[in-house]
């Protein structure tokens, strides 16, 4: 495109040209003029300056979250880890204790004897109370042998 002075100059030569035959272009005044850049756009590179910014962020923020995510699943199942074996030692020492034979043999001579101190006493007689724990229990030489008292 030639802007005012440079049509001028061009005219006052006698170099334009005009051509009869073949196609001929519409005249100037009826074609649609488009405005003229005059500055390069900086739209495109601020626009790609953004994104690429833009971009950045979303990774950074990304890969944040799933590192954090990843902490919170490890810190969950180490967690989870340390209620199982609290649950697995509390069961164990129970079925330790309920297999026991002496604490089975024990335990049931204890109900026993409140059993039949408690009917002792319903049916009213004087007489003294016995202590099956003590009348059950083994004797002093071979506590010492098994290492009790």
């Amino acid at each position: 495109m030639l802007n005012e002075k440079e049509k001028a100059i061009l005219n006052a030569n006698g170099k334009t040209k005009t051509k009869t035959q073949g196609f001929t272009r519409a005249p100037k005044s009826d074609r649609p003029s488009a405005p003229a850049p005059t500055e390069p756009s900086i739209a495109i590179p601020t626009a790609r300056t953004t994104a690429l910014a833009l971009s950045t962020q979303s990774h950074d923020a990304m890969s944040a979250l799933q590192s954090a995510g990843l902490q919170n699943a490890a810190a969950y199942v180490q967690r989870k880890q340390m209620e199982r074996n609290a649950v697995v030692d509390k069961v164990s020492d129970a079925i330790a204790y309920l297999s026991d034979p002496n604490v089975l043999e024990a335990d049931i001579m204890s109900a026993a004897a409140a059993k039949v101190q408690a009917r002792s006493g319903a049916w009213g007689y004087a007489e003294p109370v016995v202590d099956f724990d003590n009348l059950f229990a083994l004797p002093t030489s071979s506590q010492r042998m098994l290492g009790g008292v």
